[in-house]
């Protein structure tokens, strides 16, 4: 297939780039830049230096697609995100979305594909949810939710299939978040809020990829969500990352403290549970995580730090 993709750079879109061209897919991927070229190219696949929000330039590079993927994000990399920080993603969500639809439109795609988060349907009361739970969007996620509808209302009126994939907690060796909690574990940094007892619904990020990836060959109708097999404690995902990394046990501080010190979002973040399955994409598809929990996907990142030369470490 033709697969067009906006993201390619990114963690996950680099993962799926190689993936897509090792399963025999013609990838085109959007960039900004030579060093987004150099990604996409040594990836397998083929770059096109276009505006997301700009469909005309888009589609004077390709014509013919066969599934669209809006795996563009800007999510912000500080403990306290201000509101323009968050504006930046939601437009990226939104006009991202309406300018690939419009791609779509004039390219005959068949599919596209959207990428969303589990947590546009967490219940108020933080019991376990699927699929079947209403949109229940904070202030962060309200563009997902907006996008989301954006994108399954233009596949009934343009006649394409819309997939929406609702990610858990992405992490992975090269995930900014992820070398920022191991560094800050090593040094004891990073504390334990609370009594570290909600629960995270996670996901590694060569699964992510191995989700999206079926997710194009497959071509499902509608709202799945993409996590591992086992969600797992805040507490117990920080225990677990020290000692594998051989570092003392994180301190731990109360949320009222944290609040005061990392902000609203960063405590609400690590003391809220999102308790959620994979089993709708799994029946529809076949896809099974690699890494069916926290333990096993941490220990790769862990070894694959020791192996390779991290920047940041």
């Amino acid at each position: 297939m033709r697969v067009l993709l906006a993201g390619s750079t990114g963690v996950l879109g680099q993962r799926l780039v190689r993936r897509l061209s090792e399963h025999g897919h013609q990838v085109h991927g959007l960039t900004r830049d030579e060093r987004g070229d150099r990604i996409v190219r040594d990836r397998g696949g083929t770059p096109i230096r276009a505006d997301l929000f700009n469909p005309d330039e888009i589609t004077r590079h390709v014509d013919n697609v066969d599934s669209i993927v809006h795996a563009a994000t800007a999510i912000p990399r500080k403990q306290r995100p201000s509101a323009q920080d968050w504006a930046i993603n939601d437009e990226i969500r939104i006009r991202g979305v309406e300018s690939l639809i419009e791609v779509a439109r004039r390219t005959g795609a068949r599919h596209l594909i959207f990428q969303s988060v589990v947590w546009v349907a967490r219940p108020d009361d933080e019991s376990p949810f699927d699929e079947r739970a209403p949109v229940n969007p904070d202030e962060v996620t309200q563009s997902a939710a907006a996008a989301e509808r954006i994108a399954l209302n233009a596949g009934d009126e343009y006649g394409f299939t819309s997939t929406v994939l609702r990610g858990g907690w992405f992490y992975g060796p090269d995930a900014w978040h992820t070398q920022s909690f191991g560094e800050r574990l090593k040094k004891r940094m990073l504390p334990i809020i609370g009594d570290g007892s909600a629960y995270w619904s996670i996901l590694h990020v060569d699964d992510a990829a191995n989700a999206y990836l079926v997710g194009i060959e497959h071509q499902p109708a509608g709202v799945f969500h993409v996590v591992d097999d086992e969600p797992v404690q805040v507490g117990e995902f920080f225990r677990y990352f020290a000692e594998i990394q051989g570092a003392k046990p994180p301190l731990r501080i109360p949320a009222w403290l944290a609040r005061l010190a990392a902000g609203s979002f960063s405590t609400d973040f690590a003391t809220t549970s999102m308790i959620t399955n994979a089993e709708k994409f799994k029946s529809a598809t076949g896809w099974q995580p690699q890494f069916p929990s926290y333990r096993e996907g941490l220990s790769e990142v862990v070894r694959e730090w020791e192996e390779v030369a991290i920047p940041s470490r």
